[in-house]
């Protein structure tokens, strides 16, 4: 019987030993905060402080990692179109007189200008009087003329036809969140002289009577009917009050939430076995000294 007795007791000890024993194994593994005893207070105090270290980089891949949230946000944009300034003149002129078609155009993004003359014949003082003219184009700024040449004045001698400059001032591609910032950015085109702004001012088409030459007839006091049109385009400036801001709608953000599954997948673990050894260390430290001593006997008596 006794022998039966010692057996039932050793089988209790072990049955209490077994998770001290894992309990503090396991924790003995926590670096931070570890003691050289094993008292269960303080590797608790061990186990807690390194799992709240740990789960630190987990839980820092929620923001780094998870999309911005799903939202619409407006796209807002202009329509460009463009407009013309015109002037158009026909006049019959005496020797060293001129006949002259100016623009003046006060906004940017010019996209070239077109200039005709035409000469439609003189007066019948002479049989054979032959008019001579000089034509003269000026530009505020340096453009690209036909014969090659780049300046603000292109001139030709007995000149007619049709020809053109062109500058191309690009579209500008605007993109805004609001109609206000549309405005505002469209209106800050003004301020750049380089680009949108160049060839602001006043464009002059000219064509001066250099009299006539000719055998027969008083051909110094032929008059010459010219006819001139200068065209200058450009894109219109968009405004929101004449109905040339659009916009379209669009999702932004969203997607899978990858950082959330990265937190939860690492920081749960550890928090799960954290919370088992603790509760292991905490029944390690709640057995009695009387239990303990019990322990001690039993063995010595086996």
């Amino acid at each position: 019987m006794a022998e039966e007795t010692v057996e039932a007791e050793l089988v209790d000890i072990a049955s209490k030993e077994a998770p001290r024993s894992l309990a503090i194994r396991i924790a003995s593994f926590y670096p931070l905060g570890k003691s050289p005893d094993q008292d269960p207070s303080k590797m608790i105090r061990a186990v807690w402080l390194s799992t709240i270290v740990f789960t630190i980089p987990f839980l820092a891949a929620l923001p780094l990692l998870n999309p911005e949230p799903e939202q619409e946000v407006e796209n807002w944009y202009a329509d460009w179109v463009t407009q013309s300034w015109s002037q158009e003149v026909g006049q019959t002129i005496s020797s060293g007189s001129r006949v002259e078609a100016m623009v003046t155009v006060d906004q940017g993004g010019l996209i070239g200008a077109n200039y005709t003359v035409e000469m439609q014949g003189g007066s019948t003082i002479g049989l054979d009087c032959d008019p001579q003219w000089l034509v003269e184009m000026r530009a505020p700024d340096p453009v690209n003329y036909s014969d090659g040449t780049n300046n603000t004045a292109w001139s030709a001698e007995n000149w007619e036809g049709s020809d053109s400059v062109s500058i191309d001032t690009p579209v500008p591609e605007i993109e805004a969140s609001t109609s206000d910032e549309l405005q505002e950015t469209i209106f800050n085109l003004r301020s750049d002289t380089q680009v949108w702004m160049y060839g602001k001012g006043e464009w002059l088409l000219s064509v001066t009577n250099q009299g006539s030459e000719g055998t027969f007839g008083n051909c110094g006091g032929q008059q010459v009917t010219f006819f001139i049109n200068l065209t200058v385009t450009n894109w219109r400036e968009p405004r929101f009050a004449d109905g040339d801001f659009n916009f379209t709608t669009s999702t932004v953000g969203g997607g899978t939430p990858v950082g959330t599954f990265v937190a939860l997948g690492g920081s749960v673990p550890l928090l799960l076995i954290a919370a088992a050894v603790t509760i292991g260390l905490r029944k390690s430290d709640t057995v009695s000294p009387k239990e303990r001593a019990d322990g001690d006997e039993n063995v010595v008596e086996d």
